[in-house]
């Protein structure tokens, strides 16, 4: 696997840019580094120099491979995930979202001493178990880069030692989740956040049922509840994750939240009108729109990963009915986060509540003030 050190550029494979998005040599002079040092520590000392890199992989393990850019505040040591969600574009690539509202919402994560990593797809619509293989090979090449430098120590076996975490939006969630069952271990995540993910897969209304013939991605069939290309999916998901070993390995030692674009935790009200055109959960679901066609798209129980995914009726009406979950309960996660009904997707407050779960379980919190600069800086004012 082709390695590539921070700050150099590698076979047209990786290239590193400034914030204002420059390129940067992969050979800096002497004089130029001091300076830049000395500019820094005397013009910003509350804030340590941030370098973006980009490195993609076209192929892994035979299959379509991962593109990614990361945001380095000094040495990369503590680096959170962003695993993106379903694609059938690709038009863009990770670098645009560090340089856009990703990047601005992330920066309390880069204040926390945190490096932000976007990771993507080369083709989104690939077998899930594809994509969840370039996760893990993303990760060992992390493991692989930190080990190389110097920047962490590995264990006895050789594992490397540092703080992972890992937030996956809608598809990226269950990439993730993929990614632990297929590895048969937790690929030193620490922290693991989704923002409404299909747990319980994709649940189209009636009113949009018939665009489902037009689905023809293994991704998309793998997310479409009632497909066969689900039921096979997620059956193997939760027959490994039941086990009673997998869980105390993997799942129970990581810090781990739901959010979800919807609130399940009180009762409802479904009129005739919604029933008529949308699915019993409408009032409790995230949902989609294009025109006149609203479609649910990830229940409050599919977002959160509920253990009982039952709804009871507890009154009705002419026109109306009252229901309510039996039980909101999740093993899979510690926390679950409802929020209103919202659009599918990751608006800026759920970003925010993924990254203040990511810095509230950190098991080092530092401050990024002055980061590697700061014995200089201190020197400098001596």
């Amino acid at each position: 696997m082709q390695r590539l050190p921070l700050g150099g550029a590698c076979a047209g494979q990786a290239a590193s840019k400034d914030q204002g998005g420059h390129k940067m040599k992969s050979r800096i002079n002497t004089s130029l580094v001091i300076s830049v040092i000395l500019s820094v520590a005397l013009t910003a000392p509350e804030t340590a120099l941030a370098l973006d890199t980009v490195y993609d992989q076209d192929t892994v393990n035979g299959h379509t491979g991962f593109l990614s850019a990361w945001r380095v505040t000094g040495e990369l040591d503590k680096p959170v995930i962003v695993v993106k969600g379903y694609d059938t574009v690709n038009a863009g690539h990770p670098i645009d979202d560090l340089d856009g509202d990703l990047g601005t919402l992330a920066q309390p994560l880069t204040d926390s001493g945190y490096d932000i990593v976007v990771f993507d797809y080369v083709n989104g619509e690939v077998d899930l178990k594809e994509n969840a293989d370039n996760l893990a090979e993303f990760i060992r090449y992390l493991d692989g880069t930190l080990l190389d430098n110097g920047v962490i120590d590995g264990d006895a076996d050789g594992h490397p030692d540092y703080e992972l975490a890992i937030i996956g939006g809608s598809m990226g969630g269950i990439v993730a989740r993929t990614m632990f069952v297929q590895e048969n271990e937790s690929m030193g995540v620490d922290i693991f956040v989704t923002i409404d993910s299909p747990h319980h897969g994709v649940q189209l209304s009636p009113s949009v049922g018939w665009a489902t013939g037009f689905i023809d991605s293994i991704a998309g069939n793998q997310m479409l509840y009632g497909d066969d290309a689900y039921d096979e999916h997620y059956d193997w998901l939760r027959s490994v994750e039941r086990s009673p070993a997998f869980r105390e390995l993997v799942i129970d030692p990581m810090h781990t939240a739901a959010i979800a674009l919807s609130d399940g935790e009180s009762g409802w009200r479904l009129d005739a009108g919604d029933e008529l055109i949308h699915t019993e959960y409408h009032d409790v679901s995230s949902y989609i729109e294009k025109g006149e066609i609203r479609s649910d798209y990830v229940p409050y129980h599919s977002a959160v990963n509920m253990d009982d995914t039952r709804v009871d009726e507890i009154g009705d009406g002419p026109d109306y009915r009252d229901l309510e979950y039996n039980d909101t309960h999740t093993s899979y996660f510690d926390l679950k986060i409802p929020n209103p009904r919202d659009l599918h997707g990751a608006p800026d407050y759920a970003v925010q509540q993924a990254i203040g779960f990511v810095i509230e379980n950190s098991e080092q919190p530092e401050p990024a003030a002055h980061g590697w600069l700061t014995p200089l800086y201190n020197l400098l004012l001596q």
